[in-house]
């Protein structure tokens, strides 16, 4: 049986990852995972917890943990490995396609980094080091075209979200397994996945909330845990004994906490408003329909470098499919509780406002394409792994 290794770094990753690895049932998989990869049968080598970290100042405190996956990784590889493929992540998943590409092992790059923002530098080791690029965003096709030959192959393949995202939950069974009075308005809280963004960013939006809730009194608040920070939300949120607030996860957590098979998108299905870091989760939301705002904050020297290497106007991917500011950010010192309170009232008050967002994340959702980007993703890397080449 042919062995593949997959590479995630993120929740994010582990989303897209755990459809290929359900429809790759023929092969021996292994890798860095998160917990829906788990679920889904592959055989966890290292967990995405230990080395999912944003930002060059945040990485430091996970260095040495990084360094050791990503050694026992190359180990396997050199055991003996059929297939390669990762899933963005590039700094720790480029330089494992470096190890893969001298053992001769095939290589496949599942979601391009976003090298249109930021790293450009990165497309000659890219295209070097992978045999197949799949894309899932439409401009990349413009920036991988003139490097296509017989060693590196692209293909567009659309969004796997528009796959991904269901939702089980009508506004009063949600409201009703978190016991939510009808009357109440729901505005979601979603503050990343990762360790550094739930100690920054959960405070803030906490204390916005505390704001919020003062203005309106009908107004519950939900944050969707994801299952490997659940723990640390709750204990964020038991600071706030007052405040109107639900903490839900996924059902593949062992915390006592309400449990949904996609407890990020019953929120953003069920809430009038959100609140949300910036990430995958923006697109989420985009395709989803709820009206948010992005918030962000990472440490002074993580925003300074990153400002510097940055060439787009925007942080968000809604903002960026659109070429305009569809979604209003507040970043680092706007990224504070009076200015996320200020901007979620405005859209909690002004029905048209909340409609505009709508339509244009309508045309944003029009520009990713068709449904089916994972069953197309699969057939590439099937034909890979049976024939040697696509």
């Amino acid at each position: 049986m042919k062995k593949v290794f997959i590479s995630v770094g993120e929740i994010s990753g582990d989303n897209y990852a755990s459809e290929l690895v359900k429809r790759l049932k023929n092969y021996s998989l292994i890798g860095i995972a998160g917990p829906k990869m788990r679920a889904a049968g592959l055989t966890p080598v290292a967990n995405i917890e230990d080395i999912s970290v944003v930002g060059f100042t945040e990485a430091l405190s996970k260095y040495s943990k990084i360094k050791q996956v990503f050694k026992k990784s190359v180990e396997i590889l050199k055991e003996g490995v059929d297939l390669l493929i990762v899933v963005d992540f590039p700094g720790f998943n480029i330089k494992l396609l470096k190890e893969a590409k001298k053992l001769g092992i095939k290589t496949v790059y599942f979601i391009s980094p976003q090298i249109w923002a930021w790293g450009r530098e990165r497309v000659k080791d890219i295209v070097e080091n992978t045999d197949v690029m799949i894309s899932i965003l439409p401009f990349e096709e413009e920036i991988y075209k003139p490097y296509v030959s017989d060693k590196f192959k692209f293909f567009y393949v659309g969004h796997p979200l528009l796959d991904i995202i269901k939702t089980y939950e009508t506004e009063e069974s949600f409201k009703e397994k978190l016991s939510v009075p009808k009357h109440k308005k729901i505005v979601g809280l979603l503050a990343g996945s990762r360790e550094s963004e739930v100690n920054v960013l959960l405070p803030i939006m906490l204390e916005s909330a505390k704001l919020i809730s003062r203005t309106f009194e009908n107004i519950h608040f939900v944050i969707p845990a994801t299952v490997n920070m659940v723990e640390k939300v709750l204990e964020k949120v038991s600071k706030n004994r007052d405040l109107p607030v639900s903490v839900i996860t996924s059902k593949l957590s062992d915390a006592n906490v309400p449990k949904f098979e996609n407890p990020s998108y019953e929120v953003m299905n069920n809430s009038v408003f959100s609140i949300i870091a910036s990430g995958t989760a923006t697109l989420e939301a985009s395709i989803i329909l709820n009206p948010f705002i992005l918030v962000y904050k990472v440490s002074p020297l993580t925003f300074f470098i990153g400002k510097r290497l940055v060439s787009i106007p925007y942080l968000g991917l809604p903002n960026i499919i659109a070429g305009k500011e569809v979604v209003p950010e507040l970043l680092q010192e706007e990224c504070n509780p009076l200015n996320i309170a200020n901007k979620t009232l405005e859209f909690l008050t002004d029905e048209n406002l909340r409609e505009k967002q709508i339509k244009e994340f309508e045309s944003i959702k029009a520009k990713l394409g068709e449904k089916g980007a994972i069953e197309r993703t699969y057939n590439i890397i099937n034909r890979l792994l049976e024939t040697g080449q696509v």
